[in-house]
């Protein structure tokens, strides 16, 4: 065997196990009803949210989304966690989780294009109000309380 052969045999052996490994180590984030967020289930599809929160009589938090957005990941890694934003989010919101690169639906529903993006409802699926781009743990925390408290 020539050189040159071994060497596109070996790039491309590298490639494929490269590619291989990527998919298979990406965590488990998602299922088919719900998506799985810094310890917290958010429902994949505004639709079936928007009926548990008529149903609960809470405010909706639907959060666009992407796997390939660094601040997401900052949302996810250091935002989401926090003790009192994770409480509140727990027990004071139905949250709903749309990725921008599954659910066109959703996004087109609510014009949305980029990620982040946070809208928040009513339990009736009025918009209360529209965040879009990244918040900060003291920006989230002051918006999750004025709509907890019906002031946004």
């Amino acid at each position: 065997m020539k050189p040159k052969k071994g060497i596109t045999i070996l790039a491309l052996v590298v490639v494929v196990s490269f590619a291989y490994c990527s998919m298979n180590a990406a965590p488990l984030i998602s299922d088919e009803k719900y998506t799985y967020i810094s310890g917290m289930m958010w429902y994949k599809k505004y639709d079936e949210g928007q009926a548990v929160a008529a149903e609960q009589d809470k405010p909706v938090m639907v959060y666009f989304w992407a796997i390939w957005c660094k601040f997401c990941r900052t949302l996810h890694e250091d935002v989401y966690p926090d003790a009192e934003i994770s409480k509140i989010l727990g027990e004071d919101f139905v949250l709903v989780a749309v990725d921008l690169d599954e659910n066109k639906t959703d996004a087109q529903r609510f014009g949305v294009q980029y990620p982040p993006y946070l809208i928040f409802l009513d339990s009736q699926g009025k918009v209360l109000r529209a965040d879009p781009g990244f918040m900060s743990k003291e920006q989230l925390l002051a918006v999750l309380k004025q709509v907890k408290e019906g002031k946004a």
